[in-house]
């Protein structure tokens, strides 16, 4: 009698518990037709909605919908068919068609035999969680995409520049560029003009034609001339930006100083597509564009400037295989040819080469590290595909820059390389010579000269002149002086010359002024 009170109180308990579980629980029977509901507690109805003289007798399936996952469902399916318990995460739909996660589990019950008599459910809305990690998924995959953008941004923007030959072009090439990403609408490079204290247009992409004649004062406190003077990256709005016209509607920019050194060349201002296309991990991607652009430009002054020295060339052969271009020539069996360099935010020199066949160096990745080399890596594609080696602190060329050479021209093909550098009279060949006998085994010193370079002809003084003026500021010195503006009677008017610049009368004499100061300096400075 005892043993059955005892038995008695566990089936209501058991039966207690399953009405009065907070999870939702169906029994189905597989000997009724298509596996039909049995039972489902409470907690089934508040779930779902739906009441239970309305869903007993049916099977389960009435809470799939449009979007629920047909894989999931089959999981679910197999499961059954296999008498195995199986567990599933469905979307699922409320009577009123409201969407939920379910993660369900069934498991089957046997009798005594072993046969499956039933099926038990267990339905729990795992709704916050699943929408939790969805948004983790989509944001993450948000991420890879940026990286994946930014990344291409930034070796496609290297690769204009290492394989630019003309400023002007190549600026152009990197602002559609950069115009054409998906998140940015339109790019602008301003250079100063320190005549005029201003920073002048250079190039541009998607803005209107008026910004030719724009003039920022970089004693002003708008973005842009706090980017130049503060050599910091700096936000802002097109509408507090006087002058700055699109093609189309955009959110806001960003002004990116063009600092190498420290010397800064001019602002990069990119245009978001909306207020959240600029994030913190595209504004450090832009400083390196920044970085870069900077660094070309300071590399072709750097050549321009040379030219105004005594300088003595020196040509070297090198076979010794520790020496890194021979190296990557011998593993790839290919000819290399230097393209350009940048430094990096570290502050380490990165080179960018050229190869003579890309299959030769289609596992770039894989290359074992030669000495005196941080990394290799392949930039772009093609057949001669642009290879960044990034050097290690205490290289040559750091030692080479250290005592003011400048390597003007580095070739490689398997067992050699060619080395030409350019070192000012002061420092004496010598000394470059001692620095790489004592680094390098078969080094061969094969040419030697010396060379003065000043402007001693009209035509030397014109090009140093024609290098120090912009394009504005050449057209308007050049159309006024050989259209008898500076005759005696004038021959044309300030209105004249500016109606055929495409420019008002105020900005021609602006630019006018400039390159009349900058011809005077070049005379008497």
């Amino acid at each position: 009698m005892k043993t059955r009170d005892l038995d008695q109180v566990d089936f209501e308990l058991k039966e207690r518990a399953i009405d009065e579980a907070p999870v939702g629980i169906t029994i189905s029977d597989p000997d009724r037709p298509d596996n039909s509901l049995v039972y489902v507690n409470e907690s089934f109805e508040r779930l779902t909605g739906y009441a239970a003289e309305d869903v007993l007798g049916k099977n389960c399936r009435f809470l799939q919908g449009e979007d629920t996952d047909p894989e999931a469902v089959s999981a679910l399916k197999d499961g059954i068919e296999r008498a195995e318990p199986v567990t599933v995460e469905l979307l699922n739909y409320r009577e009123d068609g409201d969407p939920f996660w379910n993660e369900v589990t069934v498991a089957p019950l046997r009798g005594e035999t072993g046969d499956v008599t039933n099926y038990v459910g267990f339905q729990v809305d795992i709704t916050q969680r699943k929408e939790a990690q969805l948004a983790l998924a989509a944001e993450r995959e948000r991420l890879d995409r940026l990286v994946d953008r930014i990344n291409g941004l930034l070796a496609d923007v290297t690769e204009l520049l290492m394989h630019g030959v003309d400023r002007e072009e190549t600026e152009q090439a990197i602002v559609e560029r950069i115009a054409a990403t998906e998140s940015y609408a339109a790019t602008w490079i301003g250079e100063p003009d320190l005549a005029t204290n201003t920073l002048e247009t250079s190039t541009h992409a998607h803005f209107d034609d008026s910004l030719e004649d724009l003039s920022i004062g970089l004693d002003g406190d708008s973005p842009i001339a706090r980017a130049f003077s503060q050599e910091t990256v700096v936000l802002g709005s097109l509408e507090d930006q006087p002058g700055f016209r699109l093609e189309r509607d955009a959110g806001r920019f960003a002004a990116i100083p063009l600092v190498y050194g420290d010397a800064t060349y001019g602002v990069l201002v990119v245009v978001g597509t909306n207020t959240d296309a600029l994030d913190e991990r595209e504004l450090v991607v832009l400083e390196s564009v920044g970085r870069t652009i900077a660094t070309a430009i300071n590399a072709a002054q750097s050549r321009r400037g040379l030219t105004a020295d005594d300088l003595i060339e020196l040509e070297f052969t090198i076979t010794d295989e520790s020496f890194f271009p021979v190296a990557l020539a011998d593993t790839w069996d290919t000819s290399l040819e230097l393209r350009g360099s940048a430094k990096g935010g570290d502050g380490r020199l990165h080179l960018f080469v050229d190869t003579s066949e890309g299959d030769a160096v289609s596992t770039v990745e894989s290359t074992p590290t030669p000495e005196h080399l941080e990394s290799v890596t392949r930039i772009g594609g093609g057949e001669t595909p642009l290879i960044e080696l990034e050097l290690a602190p205490g290289s040559v060329v750091d030692h080479l820059a250290e005592r003011g050479a400048e390597v003007q021209a580095l070739t490689a093909e398997p067992g050699v390389a060619e080395l030409e550098i350019t070192v000012p009279a002061e420092t004496g060949g010598r000394v470059i010579l001692e620095l790489l006998e004592d680094r390098y085994d078969g080094l061969e010193l094969v040419a030697y000269r010396e060379r003065t370079h000043r402007p001693t002809t009209p035509s030397a003084f014109e090009a140093t002149l024609e290098d120090r003026l912009t394009d504005r500021q050449a057209t308007a010195l050049y159309s006024a002086f050989y259209s008898g503006y500076y005759d005696d009677p004038r021959t044309t008017t300030g209105n004249e010359l500016a109606a055929s610049m495409g420019v008002s009368r105020p900005t021609f004499h602006q630019h006018l002024r400039a390159a009349e100061r900058k011809l005077l300096t070049a005379v008497l400075g």
